[in-house]
């Protein structure tokens, strides 16, 4: 029973070094905010219109999905 208690101790002291790290990295330490892009396969965007880029408010290019995409 000894050994029992002896590791139940060892296995507590390593989760409990465990959760007080996470808790210091988690509270003390902020990541930097950075700009992530990223190319996405199979998804092409639409030509603009030759009218649509004389206009004064420029219009976002529409995306397609592949017929294989099922919106959930």
């Amino acid at each position: 029973m000894p050994t029992l208690f002896r590791f139940l101790a060892v296995l507590g002291t390593i989760a409990g070094i465990v959760a007080g790290s996470l808790y210091v990295l988690a509270e003390y330490f902020q990541p930097e905010p950075k700009e992530i892009s990223k190319a996405l396969r199979n998804v092409k965007a639409e030509p603009l219109a030759a009218d649509a880029t004389a206009s004064t408010t420029p219009k976002e290019p529409s995306i397609t999905l592949p017929p294989t995409h099922r919106a959930q």
